[in-house]
């Protein structure tokens, strides 16, 4: 298999990598091989021929990476598919906040959203890299805002029961 370059790996400066939350097992991957087989052979046994599409499609985002990194340029997203690749940048200017929660499966890690505009991107990252992201974001973008997210579901909740007594 070819190695992948990614698009920031000329970048100087930090680069903080996503934690890979899509770790299947194997009970899943079997799954989903096994509904491309289906679908396969019911493409190719049946009048509905528009399975073998499905199956095509399946199979494929079986097959895709997704890599995800904070560098000094901001939000870099690059998506290696078979036939394909995408790459998404959200540079620094361009997002508007960072909020920051610790990780309900309580696995160590901390769950940073980064918000342009409309759009939100969830991504995991480690406690280490989450603190020098932050830095990094107001250094780069004095004007974006940080939010704490357990902080803002805590009071939300508080709000929530006090209008449950009234």
């Amino acid at each position: 298999m070819r190695r992948t370059v990614l698009p920031w790996e000329s970048v100087p400066g930090p680069k903080y990598s996503a934690v890979d939350t899509l770790k299947r097992n194997n009970r899943i991957k079997y799954g989903g091989w096994f509904v491309v087989a289906v679908l396969f052979l019911g493409g190719m046994m049946t009048r509905w021929k528009i399975a073998l599409i499905f199956a095509v499609l399946y199979a494929l985002a079986m097959l895709m990476e997704k890599y995800v990194t904070v560098t000094e340029r901001g939000l870099e997203i690059y998506h290696q598919m078979q036939i394909t690749t995408n790459y998404e940048h959200w540079d620094w200017k361009d997002i508007y906040a960072v909020t920051h929660e610790p990780d309900p499966a309580g696995s160590g890690r901390m769950i940073l959203y980064f918000t342009k505009g409309d759009r939100t991107k969830r991504n995991y990252f480690t406690n280490e890299d989450t603190k020098e992201i932050l830095k990094l974001a107001k250094k780069q973008n004095p004007e974006i805002r940080i939010y704490n997210g357990k902080d803002t579901r805590d009071k939300a909740e508080a709000i929530r029961n006090r209008n449950k007594k009234k």
